[in-house]
C-alpha cells in the first residue's frame, strides 16, 4: 500500500503530465517570470559561450564510462535531453521514461530518424506500480530528481531498480546560497510548474546518502554567475569574466563546502550501496 507521501506525489505527477502535454506548458505570461527569463537568457548566453554545458556533459560521460554492457534508464527524458541519443546509441539496452506521451513520441521519432532501432520509450510514472522494469546499471536523470518531494520517494525506487553497484548520474538546481534563495522567493510563486520544483538544499545531500554513496559532485554557476550583469553592458567583457570564473568553479566546487553551496547547479555521480 503506497504511503501518504507517495500518494500525494503520484497526484502531483498526474498534474505534471497534464501540464507537459499542454500546448501552453512553456508559455510565460506574468511579469515576474518574464523578468527572470530576461535575466536568465543572458546567463544562458554566457553559459554557452563559456562551454559550461559542454563541460558538464563531458563530465557526465566520464562518470558514465563504457556503456556497451550497461542497461540504461533515462529518467524523465521528455523529448530527449543532451545525452539521450548518446545513451541510446551506445548502451546495451536503453529505456527512456517520462510523464508526457507526446514528448516521448517526438523522442521516438528522433531515434527512428537516426536509425536507432533498439531503444525503447515508455510513458509511465516512475513511482507507479506500472513501472515494473528493473535491473538497470545506470540511471541518467538530467534535471529530474528535484521534481520529487520528499526525494526519498524516488531514491528508494531507484535503489530497487538498480543492480548492486549501479549508478545514478544527475544534474539539478541548488538552493543553498542566500542569493539563490532570495531570487527564488521573488519569482517562484509565479511559476506555472511551482508544484513540482524543489531545488536541492543542504539537507537533501544527507537524504541522498541514506540510499547512495556520493562518488563525485561538481557545482557550476557559483562564482561565474556574478558575471551575468556584465552581459547587459558588454557581452565580450562578460564572456571573458564568465569563462575565468567558470574555470574557478570547476576547480573549487567539488565538495560540500562554501564553494559548492554558492553554486546554482550541481552534477552528481551516485553509486548504489551494497547490502
Amino acid at each position: 500500500m503506497p504511503n501518504d507521501a507517495k500518494i500525494k506525489m503520484l497526484k502531483t505527477n498526474e498534474a505534471q503530465a497534464r501540464f507537459y502535454n499542454s500546448a501552453n506548458a512553456l508559455r510565460i505570461t506574468n511579469l515576474p517570470m518574464r523578468s527572470w527569463q530576461f535575466f536568465r537568457r543572458r546567463m544562458y548566453f554566457l553559459m554557452k559561450h563559456a562551454d559550461l554545458w559542454n563541460d558538464v556533459f563531458a563530465l557526465h560521460k566520464e562518470w558514465i564510462g563504457d556503456l556497451s554492457n550497461k542497461r540504461v534508464l533515462d529518467l524523465g527524458c521528455y523529448e530527449g535531453n543532451a545525452l539521450s541519443i548518446y545513451l541510446a546509441q551506445n548502451s546495451h539496452s536503453y529505456l527512456g521514461i517520462d510523464l508526457s506521451d507526446q514528448a516521448l513520441n517526438r523522442l521516438a521519432d528522433r531515434f527512428k530518424k537516426r536509425g536507432i532501432t533498439g531503444a525503447r520509450v515508455k510513458c509511465v510514472d516512475a513511482l507507479s506500480r506500472e513501472f515494473t522494469d528493473t535491473g538497470f546499471d545506470l540511471v541518467y536523470a538530467q534535471g529530474v530528481l528535484h521534481h520529487f518531494k520528499p526525494i526519498d520517494e524516488i531514491l528508494s525506487v531507484l535503489q530497487d531498480k538498480l543492480v548492486p553497484g549501479g549508478s545514478i548520474v544527475s544534474f539539478d538546481p541548488l538552493q543553498t546560497s542566500a542569493l539563490t534563495r532570495s531570487i527564488r522567493l521573488v519569482y517562484h510563486p509565479f511559476r506555472s510548474d511551482k508544484e513540482w520544483e524543489w531545488p536541492f538544499r543542504r539537507d537533501t545531500f544527507d537524504t541522498i546518502q541514506k540510499y547512495f554513496t556520493i562518488v563525485e559532485m561538481q557545482g557550476v554557476l557559483g562564482r561565474s554567475k556574478w558575471a551575468t550583469p556584465l552581459a547587459f553592458i558588454s557581452k565580450p567583457m562578460a564572456i571573458k569574466a564568465f569563462q575565468r570564473l567558470h574555470r574557478s568553479d570547476i576547480h573549487l566546487a567539488k565538495s560540500a563546502d562554501r564553494h559548492l553551496w554558492g553554486c546554482m547547479q550541481v552534477a552528481l555521480c551516485l553509486e548504489k550501496r551494497f547490502p
